[in-house]
């Protein structure tokens, strides 16, 4: 237990005396905090050249109601500095022109053809029997093209004033007044509470109102945190293996201790490094949320949860990717022997919004005790209300238990053949077999 703790110690102070950790440490939140600060700074960056469409109208009515607008919504792009008084563009001007196709002329191959010359943004085509009140929407009644699909702010401007215009219509077919209507259809909103509780002492616990942040965002940030520090920790360990198989110091090492107690003693030092980044990161939060008063959103609870699921986590995947690493002898073998088993650690990052949209739903249930994406997807559950039953928390937790057990023992039988195997081209029917072997 001895050479265990010794091997674990030096790789912990190896790791976080190098510059590489140190970096990673201040990455995370520099590249959070980064990302945020472009964001502020591109908000008002907008590409302002001119927007020009073409409108094929066969009513010859819609058009001038087009013309109409699209003058008031020029008007409307301009703001004025409170300090300096200057009129500032804020939003692209429009340019509507119409276009009337002459006999046997196709208006979308001429038009298709400015816009790939640049002369054009895109261009719209109305049906002639948009504006009967009584005719049934069909697909080509409103139809825009264009060569910039990412740039919608033209299409969907063009889609609100027609059909305002259309809903306009029909109305006053119909001999309603569109205000009196608008007044009618008015929505109620809808507030989301939990749920109301009464105590021992007869008093009543008010049910409190539902947050999207404490919801949805803790749960989905807990998860890809703890998918991070995996990520940062597991697959270095292959490396790490790789690198000294292929120099020749796991053998030195292995004269002096037995293979399980330097993959344990591995094991030990990448999981003293993630949880020192684990602290780090915890305590920042821990610190925010105390600060701006929503120290409510993220209970003590889920610091003792996310932890422990961490551990699991680290211990499952740390001691499959140092096995891995153990069985290879070049890079290549390496690279092609990890894949399966990203994919297994995937597993929770392709299911993680179905489980939190339903966390005690069927599919969220299964994944609990599917053994490898248990860490992961048991925490999402914990932490997303209403949690899922006790003894599905209790049977998650031993199913961590088991299989952090078994793929340690496994990981362990092919260390301690594969660290000193050279030359030999793994295959996970190999792993298999010096598993089974005695």
């Amino acid at each position: 237990m001895n050479k265990i703790f010794a091997i674990g110690r030096a790789e912990y102070l190896q790791a976080v005396r190098s510059k590489a950790f140190l970096v990673g440490v201040f990455l995370m939140p520099v590249m959070m905090a980064g990302s945020i600060l472009v964001q502020v700074a591109l908000k008002d960056q907008v590409d302002l050249e001119l927007r020009r469409c073409a409108v094929v109208d066969p009513t010859g009515e819609l058009m001038e109601v087009l013309e109409r607008a699209v003058v008031e919504r020029n008007e409307a792009i301009f703001e004025t500095d409170e300090e300096t008084g200057e009129r500032k563009q804020i939003r692209p001007e429009f340019a509507l022109e119409r276009f009337v196709p002459t006999e046997g002329e196709r208006a979308d191959i001429v038009l298709s053809k400015r816009v790939e010359d640049g002369e054009l943004t895109g261009f719209l085509i109305l049906s002639s029997g948009i504006l009967d009140p009584d005719a049934v929407p069909t697909e080509d009644a409103l139809v825009y093209h264009t060569d910039e699909p990412t740039f919608t702010e033209l299409p969907n401007w063009l889609e609100s004033v027609v059909n305002s215009e259309v809903r306009r219509r029909r109305f006053e077919a119909a001999k309603l007044d569109p205000t009196l209507v608008a007044r009618l259809n008015r929505a109620v909103p809808m507030r989301t509470f939990g749920l109301a509780h009464l105590r021992k002492d007869g008093t009543v616990a008010e049910a409190e109102e539902e947050n999207k942040a404490r919801t949805f965002g803790v749960p989905a940030g807990a998860l890809f945190l703890l998918f991070i520090l995996v990520m940062t920790s597991a697959p270095q360990l292959m490396n790490q293996v790789l690198e000294e198989k292929m120099q020749r110091i796991s053998e030195v090492l292995v004269s002096a201790v037995t293979p399980f107690q330097l993959m344990l003693g591995k094991l030990l030092g990448s999981v003293g490094v993630c949880s020192t980044l684990a602290l780090l990161y915890l305590g920042g939060v821990f610190w925010s949320t105390h600060h701006y008063g929503v120290a409510s959103f993220v209970p003590l609870s889920t610091y003792g949860w996310f932890l422990l699921m961490m551990l699991f986590a680290l211990l499952m995947y740390g001691s499959l990717f140092s096995a891995l690493g153990s069985a290879c002898s070049e890079l290549r073998d390496a690279q092609s022997m990890m894949m399966p088993a990203m994919l297994v650690l995937m597993i929770p990052m392709f299911a993680w919004s179905a489980v939190l949209e339903a966390p005690n739903g069927s599919v969220a249930t299964a994944l609990t005790f599917f053994p490898t994406a248990t860490p992961m997807i048991l925490l999402i559950r914990l932490l997303a209300p209403p949690g899922p039953p006790l003894v599905e928390v209790l049977g998650g937790v031993a199913m961590c238990i088991v299989t952090t057990l078994a793929l340690v023992w496994a990981s362990g039988k092919i260390f301690r053949v594969g660290v000193l195997a050279q030359g030999q081209a793994p295959s996970y029917r190999k792993l298999i077999g010096w598993i089974l072997s005695k």
